[in-house]
C-alpha cells in the first residue's frame, strides 16, 4: 500500500474528509483531552502533572525511593539471635562436661553450687573428728554440718597415761557417752559399714563410724579387741600420738630409755592386725614409727588407713602424723587411703593453696584412689570449690577424694572378713611385766 509520508510535526490536523485509495478501509481516529481520561493508579500516584496532548518524560531521579524496611530487618535479626541461642543450648545439653563449664567460669558461687550438687550424690567423709564433750559438742556439730560433711570417723580417745591402768574402762565409758550423744540428735546415725553410711546419707543424716585412738585402749588383749568390735568400734589406731604400746612403737617417742618398749611392730602386733582383718576392722597406722608402718603394710591382708596425716616432705613439726614418700608409694599397692590433714602444718594454719598442693602431692605419689580429707570441716566447701578449677579434678576425681576412696576401703575390709582363722594368742607376759599394775596375777 502506497502512503504519503507524514510530516514531522508536533500536532497534525485531520481534514474532515479524506479520500482513501480504492480497496482501503476507512479508519477513524478520535483524539480527546488526556485530562478527561481516567488513568490507572500506577500513573496517578506520582505527583508530576501530565499536560494535554503529551506525556512528559521522566528519569529515575524524579521518582522518590520507597521507605527502608527497618522493621523487617530488625525482626530478622531477632529471629537469627533466637535460633543461635537455641543451638548453643542444644550443644551444651548434648555433652559439654559440667566440669569444663565450671573451669571456664570465675564465679565462686557457680563452683560452690557444683560442689553442693556433687555432695548430694556422694557423702563427704571427715577422716578424724574429736569433738569436745559437754556444752561445746553442739557447736562442733554445727561446724561439721556447715562444712557439708556427710559422714564422720569418730575415734574414742583416752589419755596415754591411762595405759596399764584403767584405759579399757575409760574407753568403754567414752564409747557409751558418744553413743548417747548421737542418740539424742535426730540428725545423726551410728553406722557400722559402707552400706549403712550411704543409707544414712540418703536419708539426710550424718553418719557416725566409731573407732579407738591408740592400741592402749585394748589393754593388749585380743578379747578386748573383739568386745570393742561387738560394741560398734570399726577402726583402731595402733598407737596414739607419742603413745608406744608393748607391741607397737609410735612415731613420736617420749620414753627412749625404756628398753622394754619395742622400736617396731612385734609379733603380737602382727597378730592384732590379723585379728582385725578377720573381724572386718580398719587398721589405722599413721602414728606408727616408720619401721612399724612397713611391717604393717607387709602383714595386712586388707587395705590400711592413715588418718589425719601429712606427707613428711612438707616438714610440718608438731604432733600431726608425718608419712614418708616410700610409705605413700607402698600404700597404693596395699589399696589403702590417707585422710590428709588440711587444717594445720605444725603450728601454722594451712592456706587453701597449701592444702591443694598437699592433695596434689599425695595424688602424684599414691594416686587419686588413695587420698581423702580430714581435720578441717569448716574449710571444705571453699577448698573443694577452688579444687574444681583444676583440670585434674573433674567430678569423678572429686567424688573419690571426698569419700569414695574411704567407702571403697570399708567395703574391701568387709569383703575380707572371716577369711582368716580366729586368733587366741595372748601377749607374752614379759612384754607387760612390771607395767601391768591392774592385772590380776595368774597362777
Amino acid at each position: 500500500m502506497n502512503t504519503t509520508p507524514m510530516p514531522n510535526v508536533d500536532f497534525m490536523e485531520l481534514h474532515p474528509v479524506h479520500q482513501h485509495p480504492a480497496g482501503c478501509k476507512q479508519h477513524c481516529f478520535v483524539f480527546t483531552e488526556i485530562a478527561d481520561i481516567e488513568l490507572p493508579p500506577e500513573i496517578t500516584k506520582y505527583p508530576e502533572k501530565i499536560k494535554n496532548g503529551s506525556i512528559h518524560s521522566y528519569t529515575k531521579e524524579s521518582i522518590s525511593p520507597p521507605p527502608p524496611k527497618l522493621a523487617k530487618d530488625r525482626r530478622s535479626r531477632k529471629i537469627i539471635a533466637l535460633v543461635s541461642g537455641l543451638l548453643v543450648c542444644v550443644a551444651l545439653a548434648a555433652g559439654i562436661p559440667l566440669g569444663l563449664q565450671l573451669r571456664s567460669s570465675s564465679l565462686l558461687e557457680a563452683r560452690l553450687a557444683f560442689i553442693r550438687r556433687l555432695l548430694v550424690e556422694s557423702p563427704l567423709v571427715e577422716g578424724y573428728w574429736a569433738p569436745p564433750m559437754g556444752a561445746n559438742f553442739s557447736k562442733s556439730f554445727a561446724e561439721v554440718k556447715s562444712g557439708m560433711v556427710g559422714a564422720l570417723l569418730w575415734p574414742i580417745a583416752v589419755p596415754c597415761a591411762a595405759q596399764y591402768l584403767d584405759a579399757v574402762q575409760l574407753t568403754l565409758e567414752g564409747l557409751d557417752e558418744a553413743r548417747r550423744l548421737v542418740g539424742k540428735n535426730g540428725d545423726m546415725a551410728v553406722v557400722e559399714n559402707a552400706d549403712e553410711m550411704e543409707q544414712a546419707h540418703t536419708e539426710g543424716k550424718l553418719a557416725i563410724l566409731f573407732g579407738l585412738e591408740g592400741g592402749h585402749t585394748l589393754g593388749s588383749s585380743l578379747a578386748v579387741l573383739r568386745s570393742m568390735y561387738s560394741l560398734g568400734a570399726r577402726f583402731v589406731s595402733l598407737t596414739g600420738v607419742g603413745c608406744t604400746t608393748p607391741w607397737a612403737s609410735a612415731s613420736i617417742r617420749n620414753d627412749f630409755f625404756d628398753e622394754n618398749l619395742p622400736s617396731t611392730l612385734t609379733n603380737f602386733g602382727e597378730v592384732i592386725i590379723q585379728e582385725m582383718n578377720r573381724l572386718g576392722m580398719l587398721v589405722e597406722i599413721s602414728r606408727l614409727s616408720e619401721p612399724a608402718m612397713m611391717v604393717a603394710l607387709n602383714v595386712a591382708k586388707a587395705p590400711l588407713l592413715l588418718s589425719n596425716a601429712l606427707p613428711s616432705s612438707m616438714a610440718c613439726n608438731g604432733t600431726t602424723a608425718a608419712v614418708p614418700d616410700h610409705i605413700l608409694s607402698a600404700l597404693s599397692q596395699n589399696g589403702g587411703v590417707l585422710m590428709l590433714n588440711v587444717e594445720r602444718c605444725g603450728d601454722k594454719p594451712m592456706s587453701l593453696k597449701d592444702a591443694i598442693t598437699a592433695i596434689n602431692y599425695i595424688r602424684a605419689i599414691a594416686g587419686v584412689e588413695h587420698v581423702g580429707l580430714s581435720g578441717s570441716p569448716k574449710n571444705y566447701p571453699m577448698l573443694l570449690a577452688e579444687l574444681a578449677r583444676d583440670r585434674l579434678w573433674g567430678s569423678v576425681a572429686i567424688k573419690k577424694l571426698v569419700g569414695g576412696n574411704i567407702v571403697r576401703v570399708l567395703r574391701e575390709v568387709e569383703t575380707n572378713k572371716n577369711r582368716l582363722p580366729l586368733s587366741e594368742d595372748w601377749i607374752p607376759l614379759e612384754s607387760i611385766e612390771g607395767n601391768a599394775y591392774c592385772r590380776y596375777p595368774e597362777t
